[in-house]
């Protein structure tokens, strides 16, 4: 039958059969789903017309570390530009969530008209947003996704004129776009009409994609954005006291930046695992040689030609490792959810990372090196004899000694790796942030719902509307059962929020630059953030008369050697208006957006007299902040009904967003690590296993004249001892020059930290000696008149 030679690895060698699915499974899974990522990331098409062509135009703030949005003037005078852009769009809000009225969560972003055009995709029903839905008093309308579409509407094909109700904003559908279209990432439901505000004196909330005429670089590209900041008089004031730098790169990079390197490192650790299993089937498979060599030499006796030989080796390799591959990939799916889910790719990404192609390619790649590694390791073990001969390292052929140093230095090149990263972790979460997060949960609040429908706030006729709206809130929180302490403020750490001013310090001639934090009282009690000297503000201090409340850094660059109690500062009030404050408290200095952040700009805390229309609100419990999610919601919006809710969840979780990357490298460095350590040491136990069984006849004697037990144990050893040794010793020379590839990653640590790598080494040799005992013991369990009866 067909089906017998394929079935024959199985019933020769059923555990060989079952060791090589298993394993090239793993490794054509793992390194599938770091290739496949890793495409997605750099080379996968994106869901636009030559998505190539398209760039992020951008300001990047060098002084305060963060990113300024552009101006629709700036985005005009840029789309006007033909010369160097055929197409110019903006957007804005795109991380903002909204509830509708049957409570279903939306992703909505605001577009400027013709953003379509410029990513090179149409609707597929109705019409996109025109000019003339992008002015006051127009109707509100959006063109949603297709995944909204079949999701809310069950793919309607009358969804034009369907109404989407926010409550205070009703949008009616216009258009959906066809599938697979994502802009500016994959979380998108509908695209609203950007209406620009009046005041455009400054950068403004825009982010902006241009696609680039043909011949036009990203650095013309760059040259023509500085330039018109350069040629605008407020800008360009604003560009030098800020530090505001014009930036341009590819479309792809602002989701490739920040993770093609890790996705690069795990690679590295899937491929350093692939060597390692390669490693170990190999030796299982001079296993399975080495017992079959009589039954090769009869059949080579009888006439058996060498290429019937190598076919026959070859059928029993080939089948397993064939449903190990397509085992490997029916599991690539799994790791590609789980790299997304570990922060490793962005699950923003617009085309997505899923099963195609490059996961086969991949995957193919793994299993052929796999199989080919295997095969010629026989050929050449054939060749050279190396089956049969006792030559080599203490007779155990030349191959596989090579095989098991090799894997012994992967191992530690992978655990020292680890060892850097889990110090760093620990560096990093040890690190003084300021504030304790714990127990607080953060809600983005916006009563008047200006964020939705385009309403304008004036501070005059507003104010105390506003002030009462906030009050009503904060008691309503503040009465629900568990809750500590409830504050407002504009920009809390963590928030993704930024709020920069400039200040008059008393001896200093030129303005200087400041971190401006409007908070309420017992805002520092809500988020545990120290006070070092003063007090906290108090309900009694807003007004003309503000005080003030500095941090560390502020007092550490310009009071040194003053009380800073009596001290003072002047506060900018708008355009050149400054008013002089008192300082009444020092603060902790506290992390904004990361914990490993450098430091920044000075803060300057102003007590809020009404806070802005959006603003966030903290609540403190002694408990669980998750259990406060609903509770606090729905109290919202009893007080308030209407107030649109962006962002309620636990601060912890915010902060521990920031350290999931981290995490998820350690995670997969560190279990490809544990993984290499255990094989190699499977590895060990099986090559001394091999050169025991070579040299029982040299063991028996040996006992037989009079050699000890733990003679021939230490002998065993020694020969484990060496192989351990080169391995450990090629590690560190490797594996430290290997390991500058994650300076980024490593918080307050070098790449050559001795503790690591002595951990790294010190492991290593526990699992080794582990292995090395086992088939020592046996070996000194030798029966001599056995040994060399069986010779």
């Amino acid at each position: 039958m067909i089906a017998h030679p394929l079935l024959r690895s199985f019933q020769r060698a059923p555990m060989f059969a079952l060791v090589v699915i298993v394993l090239v499974a793993s490794v054509v899974a793992i390194n599938a789903s770091t290739f496949s990522a890793i495409h997605a990331l750099r080379w996968k098409a994106l869901p636009y017309a030559n998505g190539e062509a398209l760039m992020e135009m951008r300001g990047d703030m060098r002084k305060f570390g963060f990113i300024a949005g552009l101006n629709a003037r700036i985005r005009d005078a840029l789309a006007a530009d033909h010369a160097h852009f055929s197409g110019v769009a903006g957007f804005t809000g795109a991380g903002q969530e909204r509830i509708d009225a049957n409570g279903q969560s939306w992703r909505l972003a605001q577009v400027t008209p013709g953003f379509e055009q410029v990513l090179g995709v149409a609707p597929m029903i109705g019409r996109s947003i025109v000019d003339e839905d992008a002015v006051e008093g127009a109707d509100q309308v959006a063109v949603i996704s297709d995944r909204a579409w079949r999701q809310r509407f069950d793919a309607d094909p009358a969804v034009v004129g369907r109404i989407v109700d926010f409550g205070k904003m009703k949008l009616g559908v216009i258009g959906v776009m066809p599938p697979g279209f994502a802009f500016p990432d994959n979380q998108i439901d509908a695209w609203r009409p950007y209406i620009a505000g009046s005041n455009q004196r400054s950068f403004g909330d825009l982010e902006v994609v241009a696609r680039a005429a043909p011949g036009t670089s990203v650095e013309q590209a760059r040259a023509v954005l500085a330039g018109l900041i350069a040629h605008d008089k407020p800008l360009a004031e604003l560009a030098v006291s800020a530090g505001i730098q014009a930036n341009v790169r590819p479309w792809r990079e602002r989701y490739a930046s920040t993770h093609v390197q890790a996705l690069g490192l795990l690679q590295l650790a899937a491929l350093a695992l692939l060597v390692v299993v390669v490693a170990n089937l190999v030796n299982l498979h001079l296993d399975q040689l080495l017992a079959r060599r009589r039954e090769f030499g009869i059949r080579r006796a009888l006439g058996a030609s060498e290429r019937a030989i190598a076919g026959d080796v070859a059928a029993g390799v080939m089948p397993p490792a064939i449903i190990g591959l397509a085992l490997g990939l029916a599991l690539t799916p799994s790791g590609l959810r789980a790299i997304v889910d570990h922060g490793l790719l962005p699950d923003l990404l617009p085309q997505g990372a899923a099963f195609g192609p490059a996961t086969v390619i991949g995957g193919s790649v793994a299993m052929a090196l796999i199989v080919v590694a295997v095969l010629f390791a026989a050929w050449f073990a054939q060749r050279r004899h190396d089956l049969s001969s006792r030559s080599g390292v203490a007779g155990m052929g030349r191959l596989r000694p090579a095989l098991l140093v090799g894997q012994v230095m992967l191992t530690t090149i992978l655990l020292g790796g680890s060892a850097l990263l889990l110090r760093s972790a620990i560096n990093l979460l040890s690190t003084d942030r300021g504030f304790n997060e714990q127990g607080v949960l953060m809600t983005m609040i916006d009563p008047l719902g200006v964020s939705v429908d385009n309403a304008t706030y004036d501070a005059g006729f507003d104010r105390q509307r506003i002030r009462t709206m906030m009050e009503g809130i904060r008691d309503a929180v503040a009465g629900l059962p568990g809750v500590d302490h409830v504050a407002f403020a504009d920009a809390p750490p963590f928030s993704h929020s930024e709020a920069v001013s400039t200040i008059r310090v008393p001896g200093m001639a030129e303005t200087q630059n400041a971190r401006s934090r409007v908070v309420s009282p017992g805002y520092f009690a809500t988020l545990g953030i120290g006070l070092l000297a003063g007090r906290e503000f108090t309900n009694a201090d807003p007004g003309e008369a503000a005080p003030v409340i500095v941090d560390v850094a502020y007092q550490q660059r310009y009071l040194q050697g003053i009380d800073p109690l009596h001290a003072f500062v002047e506060v900018n009030e708008g355009g050149d208006s400054y008013r002089k404050a008192r300082i009444i408290a020092v603060a902790r200095t506290i992390k904004h957006e990361a914990l490993d952040e450098a430091a920044g700009l000075p803060i300057v805390y102003e007590p809020v007299e009404a806070p802005a229309p959006v603003a966030f609100l903290l609540t403190h419990t002694s408990g669980d902040p998750r259990q406060l999610v609903e509770s606090v919601r729905q109290r919202v919006l009893a007080t308030q009904p209407g107030t649109v809710i962006m962002f309620n969840k636990p601060l912890a979780d915010s902060v521990a967003e920031t350290l999931a990357p981290r995490r998820a490298l350690l995670e997969a460095i560190g279990g490809f690590g544990l993984a290499t350590l255990l094989l190699a040491g499977i590895g060990l136990a099986a090559v001394l296993s091999f050169s025991i069984r070579r040299r029982t006849a040299e063991l028996g004697l040996r006992l037989a004249i009079g050699a000890t037990p733990a003679r021939v144990r230490n002998l065993v050893l020694r020969q484990g001892a060496v192989l351990i040794a080169m391995g450990g010793v090629l590690g560190l020379v490797v594996g430290m020059p290997l390991a500058r590839l994650l300076s980024d990653r490593l918080y307050r640590i070098a790449f050559t930290d001795t503790t690591s790598w002595l951990a790294a080494i010190v492991v290593v040799l526990l699992v080794a000696s582990i292995a090395c005992w086992l088939p020592a013991r046996r070996a000194a369990a030798t029966d001599p008149m056995v040994a060399l009866r069986n010779e």
